[in-house]
């Protein structure tokens, strides 16, 4: 996926003058930079939530998101709100919640959950709806130590062979799981 000749600006701020990036198709891409230089602007003008930019952006196909704060239904259950993007046929549900260690909560409202298990059924929700495109913007933020050493393994070899774009200042993280670092 590429993008060309990018300009954004945020009144006289210039966010992006004349860039251009390459994210390789099938693989996992970390994009990294300090806070403010335009990170979450790059996944919104991918994501075509932004369009008040010049440039060109590939057509990519069916994107998924996960956004820095969980965007989800409170009043469905974990396993509605998973199951609401559509069918995967190559996982279910259930195995996602197990994957993101929400066993026991699948007929728990949104509203009764913690932010980090919101954030859990997110990430969940962004790969059952199996994609072309994946956007993560600092998904394993909310999460303790613990629990990304757990799932964060889990989470990428379920995303091997797909394209991903994934927002971190989690430099390890990014250099255990990327097979691609862009830096902005």
């Amino acid at each position: 996926m590429k993008i060309s000749n990018l300009n954004k600006t945020f009144g006289n701020k210039n966010v992006f003058d004349n860039k251009s990036f390459d994210f390789p198709d099938g693989k996992i891409t970390y994009l990294m930079g300090e806070s403010g230089k335009g990170k979450t602007t790059l996944l919104r003008i991918i994501s075509g939530l932004d369009k008040d930019f010049t440039g060109t952006v590939d057509n990519i196909g069916k994107i998924s998101y996960v956004f820095q704060e969980p965007r989800l239904f409170p009043a469905l259950t974990v396993t509605e709100n998973i199951e609401i993007v559509n069918d995967n046929p190559e996982i279910s549900a259930s195995e996602l919640i197990s994957i993101v260690e929400l066993e026991g909560y699948e007929n728990y409202r949104v509203f009764e959950l913690s932010g980090g298990m919101k954030s859990r059924v997110s990430l969940a929700r962004a790969i059952y709806y199996n994609a072309d495109l994946i956007l993560m913007d600092e998904p394993f933020a909310s999460l303790d130590f613990e629990m990304k050493t757990r799932i964060i393994p889990k989470i990428i070899s379920l995303l091997k062979n797909k394209t991903v774009i994934i927002v971190s200042h989690d430099v390890d993280e990014a250099k255990m799981y990327s097979d691609n670092i862009v830096k902005i």
